[in-house]
């Protein structure tokens, strides 16, 4: 993880120098811990050390990915919360799911955990209890209005280099212009 966080900060002081001081320090590991107890989940020893390194963004600048917000410890909890809120009440029980193989047909479940916020409800999400066929810490996509639910990528070390990747062969303009990258899909 170190590495790729190499990566993308070469690439965002060259291209987006402002995006990489919007970028927190790393999470301590209380706050991580806190996360952890507070959804009932630990959390993926490669999330950890991302969170780690960088924990989230201060929103004062640009968003990291194409319109979305990079959770922090924090955000990641606030945002959980307004969803498992929504799935105590029983928001959810009459809404049709289209879910890939892999994911839990269902609308939200608590073991997915936002980690990006495009300020519309929408997330890219670890699943900390995936279906049968998917994997444990498999990412995925979910739309607050449509009940699409497909996994981004396997593990949240594809997904993140394939965020870096991304970056590295675009310029500025194209990478942070939400229209021109899949970001959804490794």
């Amino acid at each position: 993880m170190k590495r790729l966080w190499d990566r993308m900060e070469t690439w965002l002081k060259e291209n987006a120098p402002e995006v990489l001081t919007d970028l927190h320090p790393g999470a301590s590991e209380s706050e991580i811990s806190h996360l952890e107890e507070a959804v009932g989940f630990e959390l993926p020893s490669e999330l950890k050390e991302s969170l780690r390194i960088h924990n989230g963004q201060s929103g004062d600048s640009q968003w990291l990915i194409a319109g979305w917000e990079l959770l922090s410890t924090e955000r990641i909890l606030e945002e959980w919360q307004v969803w498992k809120d929504l799935y105590d009440s029983g928001s959810f029980e009459d809404w049709a799911i289209e879910a890939q193989d892999g994911v839990a047909n269902v609308w939200w479940q608590p073991a997915w955990l936002p980690l990006t916020y495009d300020g519309s409800g929408n997330h890219h999400c670890i699943d900390l209890s995936p279906a049968h066929g998917g994997s444990r810490g498999q990412i995925i996509t979910m739309w607050h209005d449509s009940g699409e639910r497909d996994i981004a990528a396997i593990n949240y070390t594809q997904w993140f280099e394939h965020l870096v990747s991304t970056f590295e062969k675009n310029d500025a303009e194209h990478v942070f212009d939400s229209g021109e990258f899949n970001f959804f899909a490794v």
